[in-house]
């Protein structure tokens, strides 16, 4: 069983849709529009999505005629739990490295809703992995057991839950069923981020990353160190700064890459808000120019779907099970701390010629 079966197969009707959606992160956006859009290709009518802030909603998502309601508030969140016959967790590494309490209390909240309110709880393209801490095993274990369907996005998933629910089915990660989008109806938002970045020849797209976990942190930030190097190094190869989340998750990364678009010309910024779709469709467009390095697992899902090539860099399980999936070889694979000064060149040096 796929996501498209459990999509086409049961009635998803008078359902609450929940994730981490609305806090500005290209992965969790993602992940919301595709499933939004396949949603109502099985027209699906009856959805209340929660969202960190449903005003900004439009600035990231099309309007799928789903009503929003704000994640943060408890008494919402309460009086649709119950309203509703359906809880849907719409995609994401949520039992992984980055595993916090928030996952911990929507994973017993899971749980409650299924033995006590009786409610349907489906997981969608998620993602349990080793790499989780205890409290994660904790919450994996609520949230597998209270699970009517569990769709796994990659084979450790399917593992870890599948010793906890029977009911648990191999599938990939939702971005994948971005085949089954229209991305003509983007155009117009791709074209917004045309507007603001020029492709003319071979560019690289270096995406930075903000440290969620402590445990990463000193990882993250010599990434951004060697990034700031590589480019004070290469005046002459143009080079696309990514942030992947709002700026107000990010104002460390935001300030860093603004200096770096002053100070080097060859250097532009591509910021949040946008579509999701229009990045996807972004890559699409100018995938014989552009290459990737970044960390962040959707963005290197984007550049794999869109023909990019990539940096193979991994922080985490999660990222070791897409390369698994994809045929990256272990010896291929460079690991967040050894991806320091040399690595980005060489990897630079590839795409652009040694001699660029």
């Amino acid at each position: 069983m796929k996501l498209t079966d459990v999509l086409a197969n049961h009635n998803l009707d008078k359902s609450l849709l929940i994730g981490y959606y609305g806090g500005g992160n290209y992965g969790d956006e993602l992940l919301l529009e595709v499933l939004a859009n396949l949603l109502k290709q099985q027209g699906t009518t009856d959805v209340t999505i929660t969202y960190r802030d449903p005003e900004q909603y439009a600035k990231y998502h099309h309007e799928f005629g789903y009503p929003r309601i704000d994640m943060q508030s408890r008494v919402q969140l309460l009086k649709h739990i119950v309203r509703n016959k359906n809880i849907l967790i719409g995609g994401g590494g949520l039992w992984g490295v980055d595993m916090n309490f928030n996952t911990f209390l929507l994973s017993l909240m899971l749980f409650m809703a299924r033995f006590v309110l009786g409610k349907r709880v489906y997981l969608l393209g998620v993602g349990y992995y080793n790499s989780t801490n205890t409290m994660g095993r904790i919450a994996a274990w609520f949230a597998g057991k209270a699970a009517t369907a569990i769709i796994a996005r990659d084979s450790e998933t399917l593992d870890n839950f599948g010793k906890l629910n029977p009911n648990t089915h191999l599938d990939t990660d939702m971005a994948w069923h971005v085949s089954k989008v229209n991305l003509e109806d983007y155009r117009q938002d791709a074209d917004e981020i045309e507007r603001r970045l020029t492709v003319r020849s071979k560019t690289l797209v270096i995406s930075l990353r903000r440290p969620q976990s402590k445990v990463r942190r000193h990882e993250f930030t010599a990434f951004t160190n060697a990034v700031g190097t590589f480019i004070k190094n290469n005046p002459e190869k143009p080079i696309i700064v990514a942030l992947l989340e709002s700026e107000a998750k990010s104002p460390e990364e935001y300030l860093q890459a603004r200096r770096w678009v002053q100070e080097y010309p060859n250097v532009q910024l591509l910021d949040f808000p946008h579509n999701p779709l229009a990045l996807f469709a972004f890559f699409r467009r100018h995938n014989q120019d552009l290459t990737l390095i970044g960390p962040q697992f959707h963005i290197i899902i984007t550049a794999h779907l869109t023909g990019v090539p990539f940096a193979p860099l991994v922080y985490d399980n999660k990222v070791s099970a897409l390369f698994d999936q994809i045929g990256v070889t272990d010896e291929e694979r460079v690991a967040m701390k050894d991806a320091d000064l040399a690595a980005i060149q060489s990897f630079a040096d590839q795409f652009y010629g040694s001699n660029a």
